[in-house]
């Protein structure tokens, strides 16, 4: 993507180069060779005009592009600062309701999708990737673009909201399904 960026600021730059140049001069140079009667052929001075303009407006067009694969680039990517802030408001974001418990009492996928949520307008989603750590409670998080990680805490009690009866079938009685409270630390690197 880099590559991109600055083949657009140099053409800019290149263009800016020309539409500076003396037309007059340009044209003496590279173009009368071409004709028999190189005087009776050259452009009038409007005529050099216009293509003055035209070579600005070239120009204005690459650096246009230029600045638009630069947002491109960073709408793709992470930066430590942004996946921070995405980190503390998914950590915050999973202490606003109680969750059901995981089977394996794995939330990995559950923090990765509020990380995700939380930093929709900063990165990519798909370029967030939670881990559990060494620890039962840990997950470490990084992104794509960056080198930062950070490392989040999360602990459950149920909640004093209770949970909710699943109902049975049949003469079956249902199946008490409790949910959880869930308080999470972050911590900037890794676990």
């Amino acid at each position: 993507m880099t590559g991109i960026v600055v083949f657009f600021f140099v053409a800019a730059a290149l263009f800016v180069a020309l539409g500076l140049a003396d037309q007059r001069k340009l044209y003496w140079r590279f173009a009368a060779r071409r004709y028999r009667d190189p005087e009776a052929n050259e452009p009038s001075d409007s005529a050099y005009a216009w293509q003055r303009v035209l070579i600005f407006i070239a120009a204005a067009v690459m650096a246009f592009q230029g600045f638009k694969a630069l947002d491109f680039a960073d709408d793709n990517s992470w930066s430590a600062g942004e996946l921070g802030q995405a980190v503390e408001q998914a950590a915050s974001a999973l202490e606003e309701e109680p969750h059901i418990d995981d089977e394996y009492s794995d939330y990995s996928d559950l923090i990765e999708q509020e990380v995700e949520d939380a930093g929709e307008d900063m990165g990519p989603g798909y370029a967030v990737n939670v881990e559990p750590a060494d620890s039962r409670d840990d997950y470490e998080i990084t992104a794509e673009g960056t080198d930062a990680a950070y490392c989040m805490s999360v602990s459950q009690k149920e909640s004093d909201e209770g949970g909710f009866t699943v109902p049975g079938v049949g003469d079956q009685q249902g199946t008490y399904v409790p949910e959880y409270d869930l308080s999470a630390t972050t911590a900037e690197g890794a676990c």
